[in-house]
C-alpha cells in the first residue's frame, strides 16, 4: 500500500490489476452459473430416479399381483382343498414312495417335467411326458443348485414318490425369470412340476 498527502487528506493508492479483477469476476460468475447448472441437473436427476423407481416398484407390484391372481385361480380350479406349505409351495402327492424321507445333503435322481401355469412345457427329463424314463436329473438337496421349490419338495418325498408341485416365482426364478430356458420363463412366473424320485443316495 502506498500513501501521499494532498491538501492534508490521505489518498490511499494501491497497485490494482484490473485484468485480474475482470478475470476473477468472470470466473466467479462462470463458477456460479456452473454450480447452478450442476445443482439443477442433480435436482432433476434425483427427481427422475425417484419417479422411475416408483414406476418400477409399481410395475413389479402389479406383476406380482397378477401372478398371485392366476395362482389362486389355478388352485381353486384344480386343487381347491390343498393348502400351501409355510413357504408358499403347494405339494400334491400322487404316488406314495417307500423308505426314508429325503433330507438335506442327500443326492437324489429324479424324472420330471415343468410347465408354466398356462400349460406351456418348458423343460423335462428326456422323454418324460411320453412315458419314457431316460437320463434322470441329479439334485443335491439343500445345495441351492436347483430352484428352492423343488429342493423343498424333495424333503417331503421318498424313493418312488410321484408328486405335483405348484411353485410360485419366489421359490422359482423370481422377478427376473430364466433367460436360459427355451421357451423363456418370464419374471413372476408360477411353475407346475411333476417329479418322480428314481433313486436316493443318503448323505450319511
Amino acid at each position: 500500500m502506498h500513501g501521499k498527502i494532498l491538501s492534508h487528506k490521505w489518498i490511499i493508492t494501491m497497485p490494482v490489476n484490473f485484468e485480474y479483477l475482470k478475470i476473477n469476476n468472470y470466473n466467479e460468475m462462470k463458477l456460479n452459473r456452473t454450480m447452478k447448472q450442476v445443482f439443477t441437473v442433480l435436482f432433476f436427476t434425483v427427481a427422475a430416479i425417484g419417479v422411475f423407481s416408483c414406476g418400477d416398484d409399481n410395475s413389479l407390484e402389479e406383476l406380482r399381483k397378477k401372478e398371485l391372481a392366476l395362482l389362486d385361480e389355478y388352485m381353486l380350479k384344480n386343487y381347491p382343498d390343498v393348502e400351501p406349505k409355510p413357504s408358499g409351495l403347494y405339494y400334491v402327492e400322487e404316488v406314495e414312495g417307500t423308505g426314508d424321507t429325503i433330507k438335506l445333503g442327500d443326492k437324489v435322481l429324479i424324472y420330471y417335467a415343468t410347465w408354466l401355469i398356462d400349460s406351456t412345457l418348458i423343460d423335462q427329463s428326456k422323454g418324460y411326458i411320453l412315458g419314457h424314463r431316460f437320463e434322470p436329473y441329479t439334485v443335491n438337496v439343500g445345495s441351492g443348485t436347483s430352484i428352492k421349490g423343488l429342493e423343498e419338495a424333495l424333503t417331503y418325498m421318498q424313493k418312488g414318490t410321484v408328486a405335483n408341485l405348484i411353485i410360485n416365482s419366489e421359490l422359482a426364478y423370481g422377478q427376473n425369470g430364466n433367460t436360459s430356458s427355451t421357451p423363456y420363463v418370464p419374471g413372476f412366473s408360477t411353475l407346475l412340476m411333476q417329479v418322480e424320485v428314481y433313486k436316493v443316495y443318503s448323505a450319511n
